[in-house]
């Protein structure tokens, strides 16, 4: 190779100059060090590689200063100027060197692949120019081929092995190129539950649910979502959890919690989580997702009155006053009123208040109390009773006249 060539030629071109015994000692400093003496040592062929795959100017000074101490180290001005012009040469061989090698390095095609547990899978490994090659790989591995080809095929009937990347490699390790293999599997199973219980499960009280996502590959992936669906069937999003194990391949169960904590709208409401295995564009389109069972909510709350409503009015003597109480309450409430007329310490157990032929004495407050084991709730109506107008009295006077008439006859 051109590179060899150049090495051998500097040898050559400076050894003459140069003092036997410093380069001797010089070697066996080398081999103390694990190197290989001479230039060889100072510039090895993982250096080369360096060279040619990262940062070319900056080695290109650090490896020609060494190489350049190795050899003018207590020479003359007419050495150090000889290897100005070697080290040129040198570096012109070093550019073919990497033409070379990026000819003869391998392609992975696909690079990466997103495989479910069981399923088939295969890439394709090919150069530029024709070269020995082979796979090593756990399942599915090709030997070192006999012949140079250009692509060589890796397949797999069924990937079972959670680790398995295999390698691509050419004779002798030159090159190798890894394809990365993410084998997923889905949950067995997929379930929401409380903690701890909750009898009953009260407003404002904070609960706490668990989701159970059993056996799933790779763990780090899923992203567990926690929804509340209405008794309309409106569906909303509680929180979304995702955990960081990125190193952990094979199946595990994972468990994931969030606090609850409900309101009264959310009596009748069912929970759930939802397991989404999110594995990117080269995993399936659209992502798997595995719902749990739906816990039913039975929420317990006091009670709210909706009815009569806390008002004032005004009714006419000798009309009827009708009052009905009703709320919302959880588990439902009992009803009873306190009237003006009664003991104040007196309650009637009934949800309608019925009053004919009101008169005076009814004016006051009619208080409605509804009434469960978590509360209660009140609401007052003020009631005035005013005196019959004179045309309603009027009217009341010819009535009886008539009757009276009638009874004449």
């Amino acid at each position: 190779m051109l590179w060899a060539s150049a090495l051998q030629f500097s040898l050559e071109f400076v050894t003459p100059t140069m003092n036997t015994t410093a380069v001797d000692n010089r070697r066996l400093r080398e081999r103390e060090r694990g190197g290989r003496g001479g230039v060889v040592g100072a510039f090895s062929s993982l250096e080369y590689f360096h060279f040619c795959k990262a940062e070319p100017a900056h080695f290109f000074f650090s490896s020609s200063n060494r190489i350049a101490e190795y050899f003018t180290e207590g020479r003359s001005l007419l050495v150090r100027w000889k290897m100005e012009i070697l080290i040129g040469l040198l570096i012109s061989s070093l550019s073919l060197y990497c033409d070379f090698t990026d000819a003869e390095c391998l392609v992975v095609s696909p690079a990466s692949l997103v495989v479910k547990y069981g399923d088939p899978a295969s890439s394709n490994c090919s150069s530029d120019t024709p070269v020995e090659m082979g796979w090593e790989a756990t399942q599915g591995g090709v030997g070192l081929t006999d012949n140079k080809v250009k692509i060589l095929n890796w397949k797999a009937d069924g990937v079972t092995d959670w680790d398995n990347n295999p390698t691509c490699f050419t004779d002798g390790g030159l090159c190798q190129k890894q394809l990365n293999i993410t084998v997923y599997k889905l949950p067995d199973s997929v379930s929401i539950s409380y903690r701890k219980y909750p009898d009953p499960m009260v407003e404002g009280h904070q609960y706490l649910l668990q989701c159970l996502v059993q056996n799933i590959a790779p763990i780090g992936r899923l992203r567990v979502t926690f929804y509340k669906v209405s008794a309309t069937g409106e569906q909303t999003e509680l929180d979304t959890q995702q955990k960081s194990k990125d190193n952990i391949k094979t199946p595990e169960n994972g468990t994931y919690t969030l606090d609850f904590t409900p309101g009264r709208d959310d009596d009748g409401a069912q929970l759930l989580c939802s397991a989404m295995l999110d594995l990117g564009p080269e995993g399936p389109q659209p992502p798997p997702v595995m719902d749990s069972n739906r816990l039913n909510t039975n929420v317990h709350y006091k009670p709210q009155i909706t009815s009569p409503g806390c008002f004032s009015m005004s009714i006419t003597e000798g009309d009827t006053l009708s009052l009905n109480c009703s709320a919302n309450g959880n588990p439902a409430p009992s009803y009873g009123w306190l009237l003006p007329q009664a003991d104040p310490n007196t309650m009637e157990e009934r949800s309608v208040v019925t009053i004919t032929n009101m008169a005076k004495s009814h004016s006051g407050n009619y208080t409605c109390i509804a009434i469960n084991p978590l509360g209660k709730s009140t609401c007052t109506v003020n009631v005035e009773v005013t005196g019959a107008s004179c045309q309603t009295a009027g009217s009341a006077l010819v009535a009886v006249l008539l009757l009276q008439l009638i009874h004449w006859l």
